[in-house]
């Protein structure tokens, strides 16, 4: 079959991408080993951004209900229990904190009766939030980097690999195009490979930084609740 071609002129002795890279000067084996190294460097960021937002996900959905329920009953140490059984969750880590400053601000206003418990929880939970969205950012700054960079790395591959004609071209003229295969492949196979790298980067940034904003948003909601409770419990 016609789409089978490739595959065969390169079993026959046609283009080989593994002997283009073996073939390739130094310069861009390095260069086309730094970009694999990238690449799955970004694959291990992505499995492991992966099973942390899952894992999160799993553990507040069953995390709320039970902290909710403890907490409007004004069990705090079943409220706390539910946290540390979910510490998964990165909402559970937020609640549980300012749950514990709130129990030890009671204890502050039981001396002074005109202390403000509300102001100071809402600002645990602000430093919390804060605290926990640098944990959710966590390798996405480097999938970032990689995909902006992987397409220029690939692209000083390719000025080597067209370097590297020039200079066949000089030293054994125009005669031969199997003379001028080889660096013709490495330059190329540098670009395709950056661009590679650069892609599913750029794509894996951009979905986990979502799935960062849907926790930091739980985050805001679960608190706006757990204040509106403690005022309740004020009044």
């Amino acid at each position: 079959m016609n789409f089978l071609l490739p595959l065969a002129m390169m079993d026959e002795g046609g283009f080989s991408i593994v002997d283009s890279v073996l073939e390739a000067s130094i310069a861009n084996q390095i260069i086309i080993a730094i970009l694999f190294y990238l690449l799955g460097y970004q694959i291990y960021i992505a499995m492991e951004r992966y099973v942390t937002y899952r894992d999160s996900e799993e553990a507040t959905g069953k995390f709320l209900k039970l902290f909710m329920e403890s907490l409007k009953k004004g069990d705090f140490d079943a409220a706390k229990k539910a946290a540390m059984t979910h510490n998964k969750s990165h909402v559970a880590l937020v609640l549980k904190h300012s749950l514990d400053i709130y129990q030890f601000e009671l204890t502050l206003r039981a001396k002074n009766p005109n202390h403000n418990v509300i102001e100071s929880v809402q600002r645990s939970l602000e430093r919390g939030t804060a605290e926990v969205t640098e944990l959710l950012k966590k390798g996405l700054a480097n999938l970032a980097t990689i995909g902006a960079l992987a397409p220029f790395i690939g692209l000083l591959g390719t000025v080597v690999g067209i370097m590297r004609v020039f200079s066949d071209l000089k030293r054994t003229g125009a005669g031969d195009i199997n003379v001028l295969a080889g660096s013709i492949g490495e330059a190329l196979f540098a670009t395709a490979l950056g661009l590679l790298v650069a892609i599913p980067a750029v794509w894996v940034y951009n979905l986990f930084t979502g799935k960062q904003e849907k926790v930091v948003m739980g985050i805001h909601s679960a608190s706006s609740q757990m204040v509106d409770e403690f005022i309740r419990r004020e009044s």
